[in-house]
């Protein structure tokens, strides 16, 4: 009977977080290609990209049990976490800092401007369905949308995103197991393309004013 062996999983997680840092670099989405000097660096949470970077297509679900492709993320803004809903701490705090962000949006932002959608990327599609994600969604905000998915889907799409995840070793059907995952928010403009970053360690107010900019 295999063993869980939360040490091997982090070794693993950080292994696989260098190889992702390595290839988002070359793809054009490291830390010092991405901010575009030190005023931006200074003025605002978002670390925005040179040119937004193409997301290639994918086929996920979202919590209405509905396809959602790379078209879901076109015509408007999207900022997306990745986690799970078992997550005991950085996921509930995260969601909670984008629900603020959210509704101090809804109260400064006319009505009829840019549409930002708040989509919360469950990479533990073994414990989290669709009917899970809408529960726990509900207790943060009913407006954010779920997604989920085979993880040969959700994989590549992390990858593309700079997101590392690892699952730890568990048996098939196990009811607790941990998941080790980036805790960076990536926004999406109205193209479906990857506009930029906000890192952790996450602050609502700098990444409200920064929407707000950029929405504006």
């Amino acid at each position: 009977m295999p063993q869980n062996n939360p040490k091997g999983a982090r070794v693993r997680f950080m292994a696989l977080a260098i190889f992702i840092g390595i290839l988002s670099a070359v793809g054009g989405i490291s830390l010092w290609k991405v901010m575009q000097g030190p005023q931006q660096a200074a003025a605002s949470a978002l670390m925005t990209l040179p040119e937004p970077r193409v997301i290639a297509d994918f086929a996920l679900v979202d919590d209405n049990g509905q396809p959602f492709s790379l078209e879901s993320l076109r015509g408007s803004w999207s900022l997306m976490f990745f986690g799970f809903t078992n997550c005991p701490d950085v996921c509930p705090s995260a969601l909670y800092d984008l629900n603020l962000v959210s509704e101090k949006l809804e109260e400064q932002l006319d009505e009829e401007g840019p549409e930002l959608n708040f989509i919360f990327v469950s990479v533990d599609p073994e414990r989290d369905t669709p009917g899970k994600l809408s529960e726990y969604l509900a207790y943060f905000n009913p407006a954010f949308i779920g997604v989920t998915g085979d993880p040969a889907q959700l994989a590549p799409l992390a990858m593309q995103l700079g997101i590392a995840f690892q699952i730890e070793d568990h048996e098939p059907g196990a009811e607790w197991y941990n998941v080790y995952h980036s805790a960076s928010f990536q926004l999406v403009n109205p193209d479906g393309k990857l506009y930029g970053v906000f890192a952790a360690p996450h602050n609502a107010e700098k990444i409200y004013h920064a929407l707000k900019a950029v929405l504006d």
